[in-house]
């Protein structure tokens, strides 16, 4: 059975991994030998690993890598916010790979003389680079190249299909608080990360226009306001959440003022790739690509 991951948990988790600030240099290295033995500290970066066919390589991931199904049996090391230095150290890796936010983590292990390798995913660029530095590391350059070539193929078919059409606006939420049962406020995508590098390729435009907050919050007024065509809302697969997704969609149904109501595009999107900004990102690109262009016979044009 997998484990319960409250939305809240999920919210707090990845608006933390957003708001922090990005670092000057997204890649550290503390060692030149190929590694054999690597702890993956993020989901993004398992993932990443095992699309690199480096799977045999991985000793052990964070307490939320689950993808691919093989993530699962590895032993675990804790979390985003709480890594244990003693069950790194108990795998006797020659290599974590990390977050370059995780700033405290890279300090220890650097003090413990354990190789690092740091990198970002905040945005879409951020991704292919984490990517390329993996596969550098790892001496996986060919894997690397092979998988980025697929994935720009994917990205340029999507962004020549959209790029002569109308573009809505889009208000990506990524968490909200409630009380009885009306929206209070809601997290949403800014202008710097890889949900809106999404949005522009699938053909809309992101609503919000401040580039100052990394995750902004907006009361109801606030979303009121911006007065969105669509609204996409983002849910990890459903074993990682409580929330109840139909009361979830009748909450936004009574903001009866703005256009993606009175329209009815408000979409809930629910999968375990939607809040992983790894390999499958690209799976979100065309799921949203769906979404803000129907009118597009997605299904009878081949990539």
């Amino acid at each position: 059975m997998r484990r319960f991951w409250p939305l809240f948990l999920f919210s707090l988790i990845f608006v933390i991994a957003l708001i922090a600030v990005k670092p000057e240099s997204t890649i550290l290295i503390d060692s030149v030998d190929s590694p054999q033995r690597i702890i993956s500290l993020s989901p993004s970066i398992t993932e990443t690993l095992f699309a690199l066919g480096l799977a045999n390589k991985v000793v052990a991931v964070s307490d939320y890598c689950d993808f691919p199904l093989e993530a699962n049996d590895l032993p675990k090391v804790g979390g985003l916010m709480n890594p244990s230095l003693e069950a790194i150290i108990a795998q006797q890796a020659d290599l974590v790979i990390l977050s370059a936010k995780q700033q405290r983590t890279i300090k220890q292990l650097q003090h413990l003389t354990i190789a690092t390798l740091a990198v970002d995913s905040t945005t879409l660029f951020d991704i292919k680079e984490t990517i390329t530095a993996i596969g550098q590391r790892t001496e996986h350059q060919q894997q690397a190249k092979k998988l980025l070539t697929l994935l720009e193929n994917k990205i340029h078919f999507i962004a020549e299909n959209t790029k002569s059409l109308s573009r809505p606006t889009v208000m990506i939420s990524l968490g909200n608080s409630t009380s009885n049962e009306q929206i209070n406020s809601v997290y949403i995508a800014g202008q710097n990360d890889f949900y809106n590098d999404l949005i522009t390729l699938a053909g809309g435009t992101n609503v919000y226009k401040d580039t100052r907050l990394n995750v902004p919050s907006l009361s109801v007024e606030g979303i009121i306001q911006l007065n969105p065509d669509i609204i996409i809302d983002i849910y990890p697969e459903a074993d990682d959440h409580n929330a109840d997704l139909q009361q979830v969609l009748q909450r936004w149904q009574s903001l009866k003022h703005i256009n993606a109501v009175k329209n009815n595009r408000i979409y809930i999107i629910e999968e375990s790739y939607a809040t992983i900004p790894g390999p499958r990102v690209i799976l979100l690109l065309e799921q949203f690509a769906r979404l803000i262009h129907p009118e597009v016979r997605w299904d009878k044009i081949t990539p």
